[in-house]
């Protein structure tokens, strides 16, 4: 199973809380929710209705790419073209790597998340984890996961 989640990559926030009178109050940020949603419709798009077994265990690679950040982009007036720096070069051949936010852990956990009782009935089933960042001109998060 393989899916593709396009866009700038995120990851898993954490928990907020606000004042309701009386009560605390424990939400999950909406950028959380929106993205897992993402990843929902996606899923539903593509495997609707398939769900790995209970007792399948399950190998799930993630790759992250990133934007190319705009400073790496050269303009040339005489030709009206883009084109990319030497180290935007770099970057889109995969020999410098993101170095920031969000962390892997935290793409891992919001992919996972969003399909657990979706995809597999938990992910507690998960007994492999590969997460990998990139950078890319196109930004998106590529999710597979296998049943061996």
């Amino acid at each position: 199973m393989k899916l593709i989640i396009l866009g700038e990559p995120a990851g898993k926030g954490r928990p907020k809380a606000r004042n309701a009178g009386k009560f605390i109050q424990i939400y999950t940020p909406k950028e959380t929710t929106h993205y897992e949603s993402k990843v929902v419709y996606e899923y539903k798009n593509k495997y609707d209705g398939m769900q790995f077994n209970v007792n399948s265990e399950l190998y799930v690679t993630i790759k992250a790419y990133f934007q190319i950040p705009k400073g790496h982009y050269r303009f040339h007036k005489k030709t009206n073209t883009l084109d990319l720096d030497g180290s935007g070069k770099m970057m889109l051949e995969g020999l410098v790597r993101p170095k920031k936010k969000p962390d892997t852990d935290n793409i891992a956990k919001i992919c996972l998340d969003a399909l657990n009782g979706i995809a597999y009935p938990d992910d507690s089933q998960v007994v492999e984890l590969l997460v990998q960042k990139f950078y890319s001109e196109e930004p998106r998060v590529e999710i597979e996961i296998e049943e061996r």
